[in-house]
């Protein structure tokens, strides 16, 4: 499957406390651009907390959107795919995990946060972003899902992984569920730094 466009959300572990409005991340992710402390091309802070349940504030990157979404009542960090590396859909979706938890790991380390955000590296919704591609159907589902199991066997080495496709309106966006049997920290799953040269 060619699909380019899609959205990872790792949810939020239980014991996160912190409303993902508040403007301190305006001046988190305005400082990681300065700094440019993720990977990619980092653009712009995007405020939409006047929007009802809209995103609330992003990060704009070439590649990536992230935000702090709290959509259907489940908090979490949602990173929306525009563009970036892979050749097919099993390695744009490992690219993708992986950039959404390095993003997700300097959330938890950020001394201003003082320890607010623990996110589960072990639960996350997958969702297509192109309904042309993916529509909100099984059969849609069932050619996704070679490509996830396989994304996922990269990500979860020596993990028994579960996915399921969410019940939800057919007007929605096809969106399945990935969930490890035991605990994954998102910091495990974040792209490993670059090796030291000299």
């Amino acid at each position: 499957m060619e699909l380019e466009r899609f959205c990872i959300k790792f949810l939020a572990r239980p014991e996160t406390q912190i409303d993902p409005q508040e403007s301190i991340f305006i001046n988190i992710f305005q400082e990681w651009i300065r700094l440019q402390s993720l990977p990619g091309v980092l653009l712009d802070v995007a405020d939409y907390r006047h929007v009802p349940e809209g995103p609330g504030i992003m990060l704009i990157t070439h590649e990536i959107n992230y935000a702090l979404d709290r959509a259907d009542g489940e908090l979490g960090l949602y990173a929306q795919r525009k563009r970036g590396h892979g050749n097919s859909l099993k390695e744009r979706i490992v690219d993708v995990a992986r950039a959404t938890a390095t993003f997700g790991k300097l959330l938890e380390a950020d001394q201003r946060l003082e320890g607010s955000v623990k996110l589960n590296g072990g639960k996350f919704y997958w969702m297509s972003n192109d309904r042309l591609l993916a529509p909100n159907t099984d059969e849609a589902f069932a050619a996704v899902k070679p490509e996830l199991e396989a994304a996922l066997q990269e990500l979860y080495p020596n993990q028994n992984v579960s996915l399921s496709r969410v019940e939800n309106d057919e007007r929605d966006r096809l969106c399945i569920l990935v969930e490890t049997e035991n605990p994954v920290d998102i910091d495990t799953l974040a792209q490993p730094e670059p090796a030291a040269v000299g």
